[in-house]
């Protein structure tokens, strides 16, 4: 018998263009879908029955936080557990490469978004680091982004300015290196340190280089709340000066204040996309959202990155001047703090002796425990971690939420945070066994075609990875076998760490990473190509 080939008989096929579900065996082999059709048993070849279960092309996670995670055995099997065989990493400016001038303020600073760097790290440039991608066995495929903010902090680090010229060309220069190398693209982070004090003509020179290759820009833009029109505008106002294509991260609008503003957001994507400006979105089916404790601070704070803000909360004039302002608005950048109130934000990441019991708990809370003002006990907690806190804040209505999934050019994406502590946000977990039980079996927002195409195809052609994303014969054969039926999402906010049922298989270059429900041990996962650009 050919060990080389796999038989998925008896099921039923979502192929990811859109197209109906059908009726149809699914034929891999070395790597590749060879057939799909209705095959029967007399084939040469191991034969999984999957009737009753309906094969999806394996699903593409477009805004993923698992830069080390892939490198870290088990550091990715809350995605492949859902049927994630493509993570699109290098999200919201964040990341581990290039190195920064100093490590140390880096890992402090994107420690609790992408989970504790190694005490040394093997690469320096973003190049190094795709060869390190390249090089090991992972457990889903790769597309990685450059972040904006690694990019800067390895040229002028935590600096409170634009970049000068000289700066600004080797800037320029390092991003075309790594494009060049294979990155799809720049991600912005323009709500975090030090990204947020890039001027505009930065952000549109480093667009510009990105629109010559015809990758992507993907964008968090500087607000989600009070002042999210303008910054949309912003991003809009780059793509035009630019000709970039833009995927905006996580479309949603944040604070009790702003409930109800989609679809006046969607009215200004509309209009640029009827402009001929090329933006898409990605969403997560949830109304929290997650990221690094230092995001409660004013930027200003970080101008030494994670450190200095330590220093300043150790200094009581500094202090007082940081809790004072947290109760005010800021200029730009949302105060989530002060826009949701200590009840709304839940902490993790503990790790000293006596604060491993805060794991999951409300702000309010902890404040209420220790007798403390909620500002003044963030700052006491932030202190007593270093720093390296992350939270999960609940910001957004359930309406919005809805409003931007039924978007037609929203993207699934689950900017999960690989952090190790043992409270997370459940979307690590179930964003995509969530999208299929929650919007498409219980509520009708989205059939299953379309749910799926958002899923696999739409974004395999958005980043321009070829021969992913679809079920046809010359395919990569990445594949989910699932039952639409019963598939449960289970990761909660009381119990994130829970995998979905009724996944029962997944694939990734035609090796099983889970089978029967349990992953197994391949590592058959790859960085993979982009497609070049013909222009």
């Amino acid at each position: 018998m050919n060990r080389n080939r796999v038989l998925l008989h008896g099921g039923e096929v979502v192929d990811g263009t859109g197209a109906e579900r059908r009726r149809a065996d699914v034929l891999v082999e070395d790597g590749r879908i060879s057939a799909v059709a209705d095959l029967g048993y007399d084939i040469d070849a191991p034969v999984m029955d999957v009737s009753g279960s309906v094969v999806f092309p394996g699903f593409i996670d477009v805004h993923a936080h698992d830069d080390l995670a892939l490198l870290r055995p088990g550091g990715v099997d809350p995605k492949i557990m859902q049927g994630v065989t493509v993570d699109v990493i290098g999200n919201c400016g964040h990341g581990c490469a290039p190195v920064a001038t100093d490590p140390r303020m880096q890992a402090s600073y994107s420690g609790p978004v992408l989970g504790r760097f190694p005490e040394t790290v093997p690469w320096k440039s973003f190049p190094e680091y795709l060869d390190q991608l390249s090089a090991t066995g992972l457990r889903t495929n790769a597309v990685a982004l450059v972040p904006h903010g690694a990019l800067r902090a390895s040229i002028s680090g935590y600096a409170r300015r634009p970049l000068d010229a000289r700066e600004l060309a080797r800037a320029t220069r390092d991003l075309d290196e790594a494009l060049d190398r294979g990155a799809a693209g720049l991600s912005l982070g323009l709500m975090y340190a030090p990204g947020d004090v890039a001027d505009h003509a930065e952000l549109v020179a480093l667009a510009r280089v990105v629109a010559a290759r015809d990758r992507v820009l993907a964008a968090h833009i500087r607000s989600e709340g009070d002042d999210i029109i303008d910054s949309l505008r912003e991003l809009l106002d780059i793509a035009r000066r630019s000709g970039v294509r833009v995927q905006l991260s996580h479309l949603k609008v944040v604070s009790p204040r702003n409930r109800g503003r989609m679809p006046e957001i969607l009215a200004v994507l509309d209009a640029a996309r009827s402009e001929g400006i090329d933006i898409t979105a990605d969403v997560y089916p949830y109304t929290a959202g997650s990221t690094t404790a230092a995001a409660l601070f004013p930027n200003w704070t970080l101008a030494d990155g994670v450190p200095g803000l330590l220093t300043s909360l150790e200094t009581p004039s500094e202090r007082a001047r940081i809790v004072a302002s947290m109760y005010r608005p800021w200029q730009q950048q949302e105060n989530n703090f002060g826009a949701l109130g200590a009840g709304g934000i839940l902490l993790a990441g503990f790790r000293q002796p006596g604060n491993e019991r805060y794991e999951g708990a409300r702000l309010s809370d902890v404040a209420d425990e220790r007798g403390l003002d909620a500002a003044e006990c963030l700052c006491q907690l932030m202190t007593d971690e270093r720093g390296e806190l992350t939270v999960v804040m609940f910001q957004m209505d359930e309406a919005d939420v809805t409003t931007a999934l039924s978007w037609p050019w929203s993207l699934i994406g689950s900017d999960g945070l690989p952090v190790q502590s043992p409270y997370t946000h459940p979307r690590m977990y179930g964003t995509f066994a969530r999208v299929l039980s929650e919007y498409v079996r219980k509520r009708g927002l989205l059939t299953i075609e379309e749910a799926t195409r958002r899923m696999t195809t739409l974004p395999a052609e958005r980043f321009r990875i070829p021969g992913r994303g679809v079920i046809r014969a010359g395919a990569a054969a990445d594949l989910v076998v699932a039952s639409p039926e019963r598939i449960e999402d289970h990761a909660t906010f009381a119990a994130p760490r829970r995998y979905p049922e009724h996944v029962r298989a997944v694939l990734v270059n035609g090796e099983f990473a889970t089978r029967d429900g349990a992953a197994t041990e391949s590592t058959a996962g790859a960085l993979l190509p982009i497609e070049r650009s013909t222009a």
